[in-house]
């Protein structure tokens, strides 16, 4: 990846990761409602359980993944290498010590599970088996953090992302298998864990890019001073990160124990992998634009971190708007499609779900760069009233709303992170327009969205069409058209497309001076 431009590795990045995550979501789509079938709703609620308990305890991070970029970034961009292998040698001690952390209180879970989330006893067996299989993994999945921390370092996160695929394929298969040759829930589970660790080698292959030994990158070996400066970063991101965790893990969690049946997370995880979609796609480009804004930061140009998150928010929002009101404007039809009429009246909490991700994900250019400066204090305030206000709401409502009681709870959530950014962060810590880019890089594509919306379920309307594949192309490709016409007319400049196009091709353009 030598010689590439910047926007060049984070286009690369992006694109690898999307598709990534379209594969992924495309397999889920496929299988989730075949496992759903043969395990049955109440049984598929154990492995949503399993996923929540899972995605939970990566709280124990304390913040050390964004940190580790950072820092890592920083040392690449000043060829610091020994900085590097110090600290990263050091990770591999904390990380291991916190997958046999992770792996006893999978353990203690086995025990004492079921009569907390009250599992019925034929089901009982089956979770406890579960937890010891995600015990037996934790320790692997950990350490490998360390790896994609450096490859990200080395804005590598094509190459991670293209590795996901095979993840993503053996999922698919193993399904396939599961429910082919009928096996237990027990050892789909055991092979859909084992599918998740194939990656790992490949991943450390990559780390052959340092011009430093393998050995010396990743054999354990503590280094207090190297690892310190990453630690005092990170733990007030753990802060913020442990009440943004809890308002996005806790919920499924709280349903399974509030809610009338653990049936319930069945429909969570059905709306959940399609809003992860989306919500995946800003994990992704804020793992690709932190090393980018880390490096911005040091340079302490403002000229270049202005431009930065206003063109990258205003590129951001064209996607997710395309992509979130598409699926809200075929929101009935696909979940008739993907798991039959029975779970139509999950569509209304898919669409504020999707909304909730549109709003949260457009700020990911901003979070880059406030996460980059090291300034997190109120970010955790933020957090913190948020969870606290957003997770009784889950538990109040859950009886009576079911999915719905988490979906308000994190729209409730999002709305004030919004508010602490637009408010204070961008104004007084980024020292940036709030006004300039919510109306002039987020506003006219969501604006583009709903007018292609509106106007593409009229038209649906009016055809009238009665199959549900048939209505769904029709209106996606009017959505589509009226999408495209509108920014190519109000938004998007002829500029910005010599501008891409000579960044990913490392031909001078229009604004190579930046």
């Amino acid at each position: 990846m030598a010689g590439q431009s910047p926007v060049k590795k984070i286009f690369s990045g992006s694109v690898w990761g999307i598709a990534a995550k379209v594969l992924d979501a495309v397999a889920k789509f496929v299988t989730i409602p075949l496992l759903v079938g043969y395990y049955g709703k109440s049984d598929y609620g154990l492995i949503a359980l399993a996923f929540s308990l899972n995605a939970y305890l990566r709280l124990m991070d304390l913040g050390m993944n964004i940190g580790s970029v950072r820092y890592f970034a920083m040392w690449e961009s000043k060829a610091e290498y020994d900085r590097i292998a110090n600290a990263s040698r050091s990770s591999m001690v904390f990380y291991g010590l916190i997958g046999l952390a992770n792996a006893l209180i999978f353990v203690f879970m086995a025990d004492f599970g079921p009569e907390f989330f009250n599992i019925s006893e034929d089901q009982a067996p089956t979770y406890k088996v579960m937890m010891y299989i995600l015990a037996a993994s934790t320790v692997f999945n950990w350490l490998s953090n360390v790896v994609i921390q450096l490859l990200s370092a080395k804005e590598e996160l094509g190459y991670v992302n293209r590795i996901t695929v095979i993840s993503s394929v053996l999922n698919f298969l193993i399904a396939l298998a599961a429910i082919h040759f009928k096996w237990p829930l027990t050892i789909y589970f055991l092979f859909y864990t084992l599918s998740l660790l194939v990656v790992i080698p490949f991943n450390v292959h990559r780390l052959r890019l340092y011009p430093i030994p393998l050995g010396k990158l990743l054999l354990p070996k503590w280094d207090g001073k190297a690892f310190k400066q990453i630690l005092g970063y990170s733990m007030a991101i753990f802060a913020m990160g442990l009440f943004q965790f809890s308002a996005k893990e806790l919920r499924p969690i709280l349903l399974a124990k509030f809610a009338s049946g653990i049936d319930v997370l069945t429909d969570y995880r059905v709306i959940q992998t399609i809003a992860n979609l989306i919500m995946s796609f800003g994990s992704i480009f804020l793992q690709v634009l932190l090393p980018s804004a880390s490096k911005a930061h040091a340079e302490n140009n403002q000229a270049k971190m202005e431009k930065m998150v206003f063109e990258a928010t205003r590129y951001i929002s064209i996607f997710l708007s395309l992509v979130v009101f598409a699926l809200i404007l075929n929101a009935d039809n696909l979940l008739v499609l993907y798991m039959g009429e029975s779970y139509l009246d999950l569509s209304k909490w898919l669409i504020i779900w999707l909304l909730t991700v549109l709003l949260s994900m457009h700020n990911t250019p901003v979070a880059s760069l406030v996460l980059s400066s090291g300034k997190t204090k109120v970010l955790v305030f933020s957090a913190a009233i948020g969870c606290l206000i957003s997770l009784p709401i889950t538990v109040v409502f859950a009886k009576d709303m079911g999915v719905g009681a988490a979906v308000i709870g994190y729209l409730v959530y999002m709305l004030i992170q919004m508010g602490f950014f637009y408010f204070y962060y961008i104004p007084r810590v980024l020292h940036l327009g709030s006004a300039h880019i919510f109306l002039k890089a987020f506003s006219p594509s969501v604006l583009g969205a709903v007018i292609a919306l509106f106007l593409a379920d009229f038209a649906g309307s009016l055809a009238g069409i009665a199959q549900p594949y048939l209505e769904m192309a029709f209106q996606s490709t009017v959505f589509l058209i009226v999408f495209a016409g509108f920014h190519w007319a109000f938004v998007i400049k002829s500029s910005d497309i010599d501008y891409l196009k000579s960044k990913l091709s490392n031909q001078p353009g229009p604004h190579a001076e930046e």
